[in-house]
């Protein structure tokens, strides 16, 4: 388990979905020596920012960048109006400071990673699966892979050109739905517990049997909770599926 270590970062780039989803960047000190394995997270906080009683205001966030991205770390931050911290981030902008605690966690991936492995994400649970699915393509991962992943908007298919690239070119099989799409929307509809039964005839022609097929799952509480259910329901293995939620 790496170290945990309390980092000063610097804002290196945002990237803006909506006005209260962004993708920050943060340029970690050199030689800081922070490692980390994918599915892991941060907990993030503010030089100086507080609450009441003097505590820091600190939230946990998924590290979206793989190691092999050295010196930086990506985090997919959602605003909410009434956060304590939320908002507060967004006011800041490029080169300014956000402190970083951790890794944390042990949603990582199981070695060997198996062909037909499942990624199954919601929303901004996007963050740690595209943080193993960067890692694995990194090391020259070649066999087939599969990714349901459902934003709430079209305009908030986070790190979309990444992901239909992986799709092209790295065997990655893309199931990616909204269920708020527009005429504009060429993917699928609904929520990843609507998409996937009608995948599930082709993804059992990869030859894996239903108990040995891994899955990883991330997204807000109800979307883990359906999904896990729906899967034990067709008949996977318990100890095969590995959630996060938030």
């Amino acid at each position: 388990m790496p170290n945990i270590k309390e980092l000063t970062t610097k804002i290196e780039n945002i990237i803006t979905y909506s006005e209260n989803l962004r993708v920050l960047r943060l340029r970690l000190p050199e030689g800081s020596g922070f490692s980390f394995v994918p599915g892991q997270f941060v907990m993030v906080s503010l030089p100086g920012l507080a609450d009441a009683n003097g505590r820091k205001i600190a939230k946990a966030y998924s590290i979206a960048s793989s190691p092999s991205q050295s010196g930086i770390l990506e985090l997919c931050i959602v605003s909410y109006p009434a956060g304590a911290l939320s908002p507060k981030v967004f006011q800041k902008n490029i080169g300014d400071e956000v402190v970083v605690t951790g890794p944390y966690g042990v949603f990582q991936l199981k070695q060997p990673v198996h062909p037909g492995t499942v990624f199954m994400a919601g929303g901004t649970g996007l963050a740690p699966l595209i943080s193993m699915l960067r890692s694995l393509y990194a090391e020259g991962y070649k066999e087939k892979l599969w990714l349901f992943y459902s934003a709430s908007e079209p305009k908030l298919f986070l790190f979309r050109e990444e992901i239909l690239g992986y799709a092209k070119h790295n065997n990655l099989q893309l199931v990616v739905s909204t269920s708020n799409g527009n005429s504009e929307w060429v993917w699928e509809k609904g929520r990843v517990t609507e998409t996937f039964p009608k995948h599930l005839q082709q993804l059992q022609q990869d030859g894996v049997p239903n108990e040995e097929r891994q899955f990883y799952i991330c997204g807000p509480p109800l979307m883990v909770t359906d999904t896990v259910k729906m899967l034990l329901e067709l008949g996977f293995k318990k100890e095969n599926i590995h959630k996060e939620q938030w």
